[in-house]
């Protein structure tokens, strides 16, 4: 509720003072017939921008789940980057805000043009509203409640427009310089939570697959129902378990965009002062750097995939779960598997089709399957009585058959498919599966009859032995921690070469005195200045 009721506040009320000091400009100089059709501007402006953004919520979420995911990402950056350029523009402005809208409306009387202020009014409603919209939809998607968002929203929005009305009416004063540096701080922090939300459904989505691994364990501070989390995670976007990227992308979000929006603006920065951040970051971010390259993890040893190259499995010689492809990558590939340990362990061969590429257990990996020999069965009866055959058939008999005693001859026929999940960069078989269908066909006295299949799948957790899917898992996860890691390392090194750069061109280019010009040539006089 908190975060859409600072973006209704903030928003609403730029339009709102657009508005007001349009408005009662108008008023001032006598025209209500302007005024009227201002107010028929901002009715129109706000309709099409509800309209707009109802649309864009119906169209979201009648897409795939993948397709909204990604819709989710691109509308979380477009809100990111609005905010973040319009609490820049808006720091910059913010002062002369009143005297530049007057002086335009000003002179668009004198030449004669006072429709240009009605479209002045139109236009300022439809862009702020079409930004609300747009970040509104964007909070929704991250909210859990919609109620509780729209009521922050609603109540932000009228808020706002309480406080035009009084600017309009001449009795509210505001510092607009204190009240637009206070909201955008908190903008700033309500954009940061979208940064992490877009991360995060970009994930989703399939479009970032790096650096997805658990940094901090903050649920004892961001418990689900309480008002921290409201806040935290509202608020500031903060999870209870964030990701690397996730962590990575708030701070490299907050820190420079908070630090530049926050700053006073009657307070400039001294070369002193300038020299001491610069150096500050050039610092931080060489150390962070060095300890990013030496603590990253070790470039893992893969095996080495080629087509005809028998991946050997750990066990399969010892008689234990195992599994192993003969030409993992192509389309078709033979495979061994030893299932069973000791005197009960029973060897598979044969070949496997490549279905393509998929996600199992968080990871991308390839998948095969193909027929497999049915393992012999033990304890299956010969026979079974009228009511077992009624049980297995879905609870009734086949079709002119009568309950009788004593029991009935049954044949048993067996197939079944192996699915293998295979790391791509590895050719390790991570995980497998059996799917078995046993087709009952009792012998009446009236003749055969077939029952429903009955299908049962079997999953074999330790087909690959616990070492050999732990050692794939951990050398494509070390790989992509490594890959991230120097990245990062990279880009703080850049940053503390350009820190370095920017302290070394204060502390003495700046510094250095410019050669002095003949005072009667560059100089007037002191009599000359005053007057």
């Amino acid at each position: 509720m908190l975060p859409t009721f600072v973006i209704g506040l903030r928003e609403g009320l730029e339009a709102a003072l657009i508005v007001g000091i349009v408005a009662a400009f108008l008023r001032q100089r006598e025209r209500r017939d302007l005024l009227r059709w201002v107010w028929i501007g901002v009715l129109a402006a706000t309709l099409l921008c509800i309209a707009g953004g109802v649309a864009l919520r119906v169209f979201s979420q009648n897409l795939p789940q993948r397709q909204q995911e990604g819709l989710e990402t691109v509308i979380g950056l477009v809100a990111v980057a609005m905010v973040t350029y319009m609490v820049v523009w808006m720091r910059r402005n913010s002062r002369s805000l009143k005297g530049q809208l007057e002086g335009a409306a000003a002179e668009a009387l004198a030449e004669g043009s006072g429709w240009a202020l009605v479209v002045m009014a139109f236009l300022a409603v439809l862009r702020e509203g079409f930004e609300t919209s747009v970040f509104l939809l964007a909070a929704y998607n991250e909210s859990d409640n919609g109620a509780t968002a729209t009521t922050g929203a609603v109540l932000g929005i009228a808020v706002a427009v309480a406080i035009g009305y009084g600017i309009y009416r001449g009795g509210v004063k505001l510092n607009l310089s204190r009240f637009f540096r206070i909201t955008g701080v908190m903008l700033v922090l309500v954009s940061a939570g979208l940064v992490v939300s877009a991360l995060h459904t970009a994930h989703e989505a399939g479009w970032l697959n790096f650096g997805q691994h658990q940094v901090l364990d903050l649920s004892a501070l961001v418990t689900p129902g309480t008002v921290q989390e409201s806040l935290l995670t509202g608020m500031l976007g903060i999870q209870a378990r964030p990701v690397f990227i996730e962590l990575t992308g708030w701070l490299l979000y907050v820190i420079p965009v908070g630090i530049y929006v926050g700053w006073p603006p009657g307070r400039a920065l001294s070369n002193r002062i300038v020299v001491r951040i610069s150096a500050g970051i050039a610092a931080v971010a060489a150390v962070a750097a060095l300890l990013l390259v030496v603590l990253a993890p070790a470039k893992p040893a893969f095996a080495q995939r080629s087509a005809g190259a028998q991946q050997s499995a750990p066990g399969a010689a010892g008689g234990q779960n195992s599994a192993s492809l003969g030409s993992p990558g192509q389309p078709q590939s033979p495979y061994t598997a030893v299932v069973g340990s000791g005197a009960d362990a029973h060897r598979l061969s044969g070949n496997v089709q490549l279905v393509g590429p998929d996600s199992h257990e968080s990871m991308p990996v390839e998948v095969y399957q193909g027929r497999v020999a049915v393992l012999p069965a033990a304890g299956r009866p010969s026979s079974l009585s009228y009511a077992e055959i009624a049980k297995l058939n879905g609870g009734s008999l086949p079709f002119g058959v009568r309950a009788k005693a004593g029991e009935v001859a049954v044949n048993y026929a067996d197939t079944a498919e192996l699915t293998l999940w295979v790391e791509p960069h590895t050719g390790q078989v991570i995980d497998a599966q059996v799917q078995q269908k046993t087709v009952i066909t009792p012998s009446f006295s009236v003749g055969v009859a077939q029952l429903a299949p009955q299908t049962t799948t079997t999953r074999w957790p330790s087909v690959v032995t616990v070492a050999q899917a732990d050692q794939a898992r951990q050398a494509v996860s070390d790989l992509n921690t490594r890959r991230l890691l120097l990245q990062v390392a990279a880009s703080l090194a850049v940053v503390a070469v350009v820190g370095t750069l920017v302290a070394l061109w204060f502390a003495f280019v700046r510094r250095r005195p410019t050669s002095a010009a003949p005072s009667s040539v560059t100089n007037p006089k002191p009599e000359l200045v005053r007057s």
